[in-house]
């Protein structure tokens, strides 16, 4: 090994030490370069999926690495760039390390565009290189000494003080009166949860409940609870101080399933919870604090903080939110954290038009993206401020997605709206019949490939359509009419490319509903699971734009005749409104008299409810399919709550406002006696 490039290495990482910062470091060279160099840095941590490299961990085994403070690590991009779990790893390096971007010796001739653009930022301002056949480059940035960055492990900074005392003022001020922790990566947001804890069970014997995407998010929060001395591990996920206080992790799911009682809830990284989700953890705990991720791997963003903040407004008008400014794990000017703020756009900001102006409408092809950085950062940050989880794998899905189309919207030459597309289907029928049977499975293909497997009609795969995958408008340039008319240029586009089919997949929300179906959009499938990134479940709709297909009309009447049935068990907590506008102009068999009359006995009290279930339940289905206009009162939600959705009286009633079943049982009636009464109008 060139004695010149050990020596460099040597000299960066004192740098970084002195400094307490971390200096991303590209490689360059063939597998003896490379394992002969890094063979100087014994202490350093690999991560690679190449076989038969020693130590390393593979790429899909990092996740155990989150959650810890690590020293140097050494990321081998020989072989692919998971660019996700590259921003997880490199959030718990701490200052005075090094990050190794292992490149090889032919990035630089790479076919992706993203690639192409990661490993320009090799020539990054805060980047050192060191090249097999070109010698070595340090970072131009300097990095003055900054001997008084410490490690959060013994000190506090001013913002994790604030955030502690906000901590206590949930604690033992007013009931809901919930604080929000926000900052960016290695603020010391969990750190100051986990001293908050420390200090409250010094103090008196609280119980605590801790709750996170996974217990991993929550274990720095844990480490720095048990490092005082009156606080001992109880098992893996709690921990007890010597006055019988007590810290307990328990996963969102189950905290909402069995509600379990406590003084304080904690809810870390809450950008990666469903949102409907932490509306009910307000809903059921009175004093609460939660942190969220501002930019990093988590996704989510700013998207999320909008409409979270708007859940508190709306929930508990005297929440208090805090920002930690301040890095603990490394020290400010960190050259690593603005490499990949810059590498992956993670603070990228919209750009709103200084007037207002007409709107005009273009196709951006990747390449364009790609030699555009200005235009590629707009695009970028308009995704983050639309939607409820952005992340770095869209960066790279916007430069080589296969198949892929995105129409802008610009107003004075500034971004307003963007709609992006995937092309799909079109395959071979013996494909399209191995997909179903579960023999193959396609790369790609979302929307055909879900809807033939799920519904079990191999034709959808070998008929051409387009999914709609994002529409995005600024914030400002809302209900200007920008989303439809992208929508409508991405429709001319598919007829002018000979597709006779669009569709698209959303998290169904009534809101969301109501916008595709005015387009004329028609529902063929819900998911049966919720969404893990919103907590709803996913709809997937299609437009013909010509004549329909026979397997268009086959799964539009599966989906009528499916979901009126899974109502009961799949979807019996979805918003009974929903429920009323996805049966809408659906096929709905005609109850007969004998039905009617029954129907029209339980509204005069001459019959009791749980005589003539089956004649309520046939007797709204097709009300629901034939009057979508008169679906939206609380009479009409209470019916498909408790016929249609088989909700039991008690949930119902702390829902919906009643006192008990007797009074639910006298609305439905004066609710149906309003509607017969109107159809004999109407005849």
């Amino acid at each position: 090994m060139n004695p010149d490039f050990v020596t460099a290495l040597s000299e960066l990482r004192a740098m970084a030490q002195r400094a307490f910062i971390r200096i991303p470091v590209f490689v360059f060279g063939d597998d003896d370069f490379v394992s002969s160099l890094l063979g100087t840095m014994p202490d350093t941590q690999w991560v690679s999926d190449k076989t038969g490299s020693g130590a390393s961990l593979s790429w899909s085994k990092t996740k155990q690495l989150l959650g810890q403070e690590l020293g140097s690590i050494a990321l081998d991009l020989r072989y692919h760039i998971d660019v996700e779990r590259l921003c997880a790893i490199t959030g718990c390096v701490r200052g005075g390390e090094l990050v190794f971007l292992i490149a090889g010796d032919k990035a630089s001739v790479s076919s992706s565009l993203f690639a192409s653009r990661f490993f320009d930022y090799a020539n990054h301002d805060d980047v050192a290189c060191i090249c097999q056949h070109s010698g070595y480059r340090p970072p131009k940035n300097a990095y003055p000494d900054q001997h008084g960055s410490v490690s959060a492990e013994r000190f506090r900074t001013d913002d994790q003080n604030t955030a502690i005392d906000a901590v206590g003022r949930v604690l033992h001020g007013h009931r809901r009166r919930p604080a929000l922790l926000v900052a960016d990566r290695g603020r010391g947001k969990s750190s100051s949860m986990g001293m908050a804890v420390s200090d409250i069970l010094a103090k008196s014997p609280k119980h605590i409940i801790v709750t996170s995407p996974r217990f991993a998010n929550a274990e720095t929060l844990f480490r720095h609870a048990a490092q005082a001395e009156h606080i001992h591990a109880k098992g893996k996920f709690s921990l007890e101080a010597d006055n019988g206080g007590t810290l307990q992790f328990v996963a969102p799911d189950a905290l909402l399933r069995e509600q379990p009682s406590c003084d304080l809830l904690m809810v870390d990284e809450a950008a990666a919870i469903p949102l409907p989700l932490l509306g009910d953890m307000l809903s059921g705990y009175s004093r609460i604090v939660f942190s969220s991720t501002e930019h990093g791997y988590e996704g989510s963003g700013r998207a999320f903080s909008t409409r979270f903040r708007a859940l508190l407004d709306d929930n508990a008008k005297g929440w208090k939110e805090v920002k930690l400014h301040t890095p603990v794990r490394w020290a400010e000017r960190d050259p690593l954290e603005r490499w990949l703020f810059d590498a992956f756009l993670f603070d990228a900001e919209p750009i709103s038009p200084s007037n207002k102006a007409a709107v005009s409408y273009r196709e951006i092809s990747a390449i364009e993206l790609a030699g555009n950085e200005a235009l590629l950062k707009q695009l970028f940050a308009l995704l983050i401020t639309a939607h409820y989880q952005t992340s770095p794998n869209d960066l790279v899905q916007l430069l080589d997605g296969e198949e892929q189309q995105l129409i802008a919207a610009f107003m004075d030459e500034v971004l307003v709206g963007a709609v992006l597309l995937f092309r799909e289907g079109g395959f071979e029928p013996q494909l399209a019949k191995d997909v179903v049977a579960g023999k193959r499975r396609l790369r790609g293909h979302l929307l055909a490939q879900s809807l033939a497997s799920h519904v079990g009609l191999p034709e959808v795969l070998t008929s051409p359509l387009t999914r709609i995958s994002r529409v995005a408008v600024l914030p400002a340039c809302r209900r200007q009419g920008i989303g439809r008319a992208l929508i409508a240029h991405a429709e001319q586009t598919t007829i002018q490319q000979g597709m006779g089919l669009i569709g698209t997949s959303f998290g169904a929300t009534l809101p969301l509903w109501q916008f595709w179906s005015s387009l004329g959009y028609v529902p063929l499938r819900l998911g049966v699971s919720r969404d893990a990134a919103s907590g709803t479940h996913s709809l997937q709709l299609v437009k013909p734009l010509g004549d329909s297909p026979s397997w268009y009309v086959s799964a539009s009447r599966l989906f009528s005749c499916n979901f009126a049935h899974q109502l009961s068990e799949q979807f019996s907590e979805l918003d009974p409104y929903l429920v009323a506008k996805l049966l809408a102009h659906r096929e709905a068999p005609f109850p007969c008299e004998a039905i009617n009359q029954q129907v029209a006995l339980f509204a005069d009290n001459h019959l009791g409810y749980d005589l003539c279930t089956g004649s309520l339940w046939l007797w709204l289905i097709h009300w629901l399919a034939t009057n979508p206009v008169y679906n939206e009162s609380k009479g009409c939600a209470l019916l498909i709550a408790r016929v249609l959705q088989r909700r039991p009286w008690q949930e119902m009633a702390k829902q919906f406002g009643y006192a008990g079943r007797k009074d639910m049982e006298s609305a439905m009636r004066v609710w149906i006696t309003r509607q017969l009464a109107h159809q004999q109008k109407g005849s």
